[in-house]
C-alpha cells in the first residue's frame, strides 16, 4: 500500500472498533455483475449468483459426503448452486429474516412441510436439466475466478506456492489417507468376521439337519 494511500486513511474519522469488526461481515463475498435471465417453457426468471462464504462451502462437502464419483460431482454443483443464488426476480435471499426463508417446497408432493429456501432451491435445481446446471456452475467459477484473479493482481506473492503451504497439505492429505486406510482395513476385516461366522453357522445348521 503506498504512503499516500495510508495517508489518507489515518486522516478519515477514526471509527470504533465495532464498526471495524461489523464491517468484516459478510467481506469478500460479491454478487456476480450481470443480472442472468433465464427462459424456458413460456416463462423467464431474472437471478443472481455470488461467491459463497467458506462455511457455506464445508456445509455443502458434508452434504453430499455419501455420494462417489460422478454421482457426487452432480450433487457437490446443485449443493453449491443452491448457496450461490444471491437474488431472484428482485428478491435479495441473502438479506431474509430466518421466517421468511421457510418457504414451501414444489417438488414435495405432501406439500405440507416448510423448508429453508436452500434445501427447496437445491431440491428445485436438481429437477433441471443438466445443461442449465453446467452453464450456472460455469458462469460461477467466472465470478469466482475473476475475484481472486483481482486480488492476485493486487498481491502477487499470493500466487507463489511457499514451502509452509506445501508442508500444510501434504500434512493434511497424509491424515485423509491414514484415516481412509482405517476405513479399508476396518471394512475388510468385518467383511471377513462376518463371512466366518456364517460359515460358522452353516456348517452347525448342516450338522444338526435332521438325517432323512
Amino acid at each position: 500500500m503506498s504512503e499516500e494511500v495510508l495517508k489518507e486513511n489515518s486522516e478519515q474519522a477514526p471509527q470504533s472498533i465495532d464498526d471495524i469488526i461489523a464491517g468484516l461481515c459478510g467481506f469478500g463475498i460479491e454478487d456476480n455483475e450481470e443480472i442472468l435471465t433465464i427462459k424456458a417453457s413460456g416463462t423467464q426468471h431474472q437471478l443472481r449468483i455470488s461467491n459463497i462464504p467458506t462455511e457455506e462451502e464445508m456445509m455443502a462437502l458434508l452434504a453430499v459426503e455419501e455420494s462417489k464419483g460422478y454421482l457426487w460431482v452432480q450433487k457437490i454443483k446443485i449443493e453449491i448452486l443452491s448457496r450461490a443464488i444471491s437474488w431472484i426476480d428482485g428478491i435479495s435471499i441473502r438479506t431474509l429474516s430466518p421466517k421468511q426463508r421457510m418457504v414451501k417446497d414444489p417438488t414435495d408432493k405432501s406439500g405440507v412441510f416448510h423448508k429453508d429456501i436452500q434445501v427447496v432451491l437445491r431440491n428445485i435445481i436438481a429437477g433441471w436439466g443438466q445443461e442449465v446446471t453446467q452453464v450456472l456452475w460455469k458462469v460461477l467459477m467466472v465470478h469466482s475466478q475473476k475475484i481472486e484473479d483481482r486480488l492476485i493482481d493486487s498481491f502477487p506473492e499470493s500466487a507463489i506456492m511457499t514451502d509452509v503451504e506445501r508442508r500444510f497439505f501434504e500434512k493434511a492429505m497424509k491424515e485423509i489417507e491414514d484415516v481412509n486406510k482405517a476405513v479399508i482395513a476396518e471394512e475388510v476385516t468385518n467383511l471377513f468376521k462376518n463371512e466366518g461366522e456364517e460359515a460358522v453357522a452353516q456348517v452347525e445348521a448342516d450338522l444338526n439337519k435332521p438325517k432323512e
